[in-house]
């Protein structure tokens, strides 16, 4: 049973994975990001000026900054900032109310990011806009098209805002990253990548491992 779970996981991950489409000339200048890796989890590190005005208005409330992390998460778990083994346990194994996770900044991503490991990618415009598209539509907006803020992030000036998507077990924020990676067109199957340290080690064939 155990490795049917593992095949059939295989095989979802791969449905519509597909090398990667860099579809813009390749003289065209290209878009830098970063993946992070925060121990059990990553984000996806954009530049501001690079996305698109009709798309992410987090740009309308951090309008200072260069850089912005997203990620994606189960609330509770995500939002206490703790390893709680009942928290834990629900959002594996319940469906569950999930957030997103905006961090803005300024600098060197390494300089933000000190202890955390960092891979540098680089995406042509038409494959940096599938990429926004896809953070875009992680958030659950409101009757007027706002993004709903929950509150204070977990580190900087970050905040947490609704996400439509539910949090359960395979669904991990790790997957997210890893669907929208794909997304971008990267040839990778999101759901082997379920634990940080996958995605990372997996995206190194793609950018520069910088830490």
């Amino acid at each position: 049973m155990f490795m049917l779970l593992l095949l059939f996981l295989f095989f979802l991950g791969n449905a519509g994975c597909a090398p990667l489409q860099q579809v813009s000339p390749e003289n065209e200048k290209k878009i830098t990001l970063y993946l992070v890796g925060h121990g059990w989890h990553t984000g996806i590190v954009i530049p501001a000026a690079a996305i698109p005005e009709h798309l992410l208005p987090v740009r309308q409330f951090y309008d200072e900054y260069e850089y912005f992390e997203l990620s994606w998460g189960d609330e509770d778990f995500f939002k206490s900032n703790e390893f709680k083994v009942g928290i834990l346990l629900k959002a594996a194994l319940l469906p569950s109310a999930s957030v997103m996770h905006v961090v803005g900044f300024n600098g060197q991503v390494m300089d933000y990011f000190p202890i955390s490991n960092v891979i540098r990618l680089s995406l042509a415009d038409r494959n940096f806009l599938m990429l926004c598209e896809f953070i875009s539509n992680s958030f659950d907006y409101g009757q007027q098209g706002e993004m709903v803020n929950l509150g204070p992030g977990l580190y900087g000036d970050s905040h947490f805002y609704r996400a439509h998507e539910k949090y359960y077990l395979p669904k991990t924020c790790n997957v997210w990253a890893a669907k929208a990676l794909q997304r971008a067109g990267y040839p990778i199957s999101p759901y082997m990548a379920m634990r940080a340290e996958s995605l990372l080690k997996r995206m190194e064939e793609f950018g520069e491992r910088l830490r």
